[in-house]
């Protein structure tokens, strides 16, 4: 889960208070970068009212809710409550105002948010690549809905052993909207999970692809960098919470502004579309 929480008490006779916390999930469960600044609320008074901003700050869409709790106030929605906010962008959100401008009124704001568009829908005819170089094979350590740690919305994850430094590749053509190399910290402890390194590529559904646990300083691309199927973006490694050096790719979005949901994928490889990675075999790719 990815969520940002922040309170405010509101205009008129109240002092204001700020209270932030914020957990960034990029799809993978238990590896979860933080980044305390990629989505924000700016409040800004007009008068008689207040406007909340929505400030994306990432490369990225958000998906991000903004409720509003209070005594005497009138709420006006300038954005549905549960709205995706296009990368680097800042969007009115939602006006505060008295609705007894006569009497006293206070309010406050909570907004959670998720990486990712929740009105992304996944191109089910799309076939992906395995995500390393022609002709190379890896094993599946893995697969959908495996006991270890794929369930929830890593469901359609799937594992790959893979020797550090190997190259890792695009499974399918996107933009490059976030990214991490400069851990070189990795091993079988869920204390480590916020040190994994990755690559996040966004498709043009909306969906996002996560390449995760790459070696330190191995990433090949640069945010804002379109790419295509088969492409070179990094070097795999053993960063994060890992028990031996692979890669974990997965694809998702915003199921709402609490959770991701993966998708599952169908590979093309050298024997053929695979729609379902069997844990412990071995695939080539095509």
């Amino acid at each position: 889960m990815a969520r940002h929480l922040s309170f405010v008490a509101g205009p008129s006779r109240w002092a204001i208070a700020l209270i932030g916390a914020v957990l960034l999930s990029t799809g993978l469960g238990v590896e979860s970068p933080t980044d305390l600044e990629a989505v924000l609320i700016r409040r800004v008074t007009h008068g008689d009212y207040a406007t909340l901003i929505v400030e994306n700050h990432r490369a990225y869409d958000v998906t991000v809710r903004v409720t509003i709790r209070g005594d005497n106030v009138c709420v006006f929605r300038v954005r549905p409550e549960t709205e995706t906010y296009p990368a680097y962008s800042q969007t009115e959100a939602v006006r505060v105002g008295a609705e007894d401008r006569g009497r006293p009124w206070n309010w406050r704001y909570r907004f959670h948010w998720t990486k990712g568009s929740h009105r992304a829908r996944h191109d089910d005819e799309t076939l992906y690549l395995l995500p390393f170089e022609k002709g190379k094979s890896h094993r599946v350590t893995q697969g959908y809905n495996g006991r270890l740690s794929h369930n929830g919305h890593n469901k359609y994850a799937v594992d790959f052993a893979m020797p550090k430094g190997t190259p890792v590749c695009a499974a399918r053509a996107g933009v490059v909207v976030d990214l991490k190399e400069s851990s070189r910290i990795g091993g079988p402890l869920k204390r480590l999970q916020d040190d994994a390194n990755y690559v996040s590529i966004a498709h043009l559904d909306g969906t996002i692809a996560e390449y995760l646990h790459l070696q330190y300083d191995g990433v090949l691309v640069e945010i804002g960098q379109k790419v295509k199927a088969g492409q070179r973006i990094a070097l795999s490694g053993n960063t994060g919470y890992s028990t031996l050096p692979h890669l974990h790719f997965g694809v998702y979005s915003a199921a709402d502004s609490h959770r991701l949901r993966s998708h599952a994928v169908t590979f093309t490889t050298s024997r053929g579309p695979v729609s379902e990675p069997i844990e412990n075999k071995v695939y080539t790719a095509k």
